[in-house]
């Protein structure tokens, strides 16, 4: 039984990986909308798809650790969680501070195309 619930963490550690990253995607272009004169609602839309994708994220860690996944997944798993909480505060950043913003959203699509990655190279670690 355990085993299962692992296999099934690990599947939902690989979903939530993949809908981060396509959630990146759609605050990018969300974000582009408004800059571009979408309105208000655009911006909303960004907003209200950030927080959702930081409720993934850490969703995702919950899943690592239930799936007892590899030290390195659950670093990486942790280090998104993190660095979407980062990126709620930074949003609300001014100049400087708050252009790291947008190279926070780089870092976030990197690590959860680096976790889908790793995760389809070794699906059958999580069952060990």
């Amino acid at each position: 039984m355990l085993r299962t619930i692992r296999r099934g963490a690990a599947g939902l550690h690989l979903a939530l990986a993949a809908a981060i990253a396509l959630g990146v995607f759609v605050q990018v272009y969300l974000i582009g909308a408004y800059i571009f004169g979408a309105g208000q609602g655009a911006l909303d839309a960004h907003r209200t798809a950030g927080f959702t994708v930081h409720g993934l994220e850490v969703l995702l860690f919950v899943a690592a650790l239930v799936a007892w996944l590899p030290r390195t997944d659950l670093a990486l798993s942790a280090a998104l969680a993190i660095l979407g909480t980062v990126q709620i505060a930074l949003a609300s950043g001014t100049r400087w501070v708050g252009a790291l913003h947008p190279l926070g959203a780089l870092v976030v699509l990197a690590l959860a195309t680096l976790l889908l990655i790793r995760r389809r190279r070794a699906p059958a670690a999580a069952s060990t």
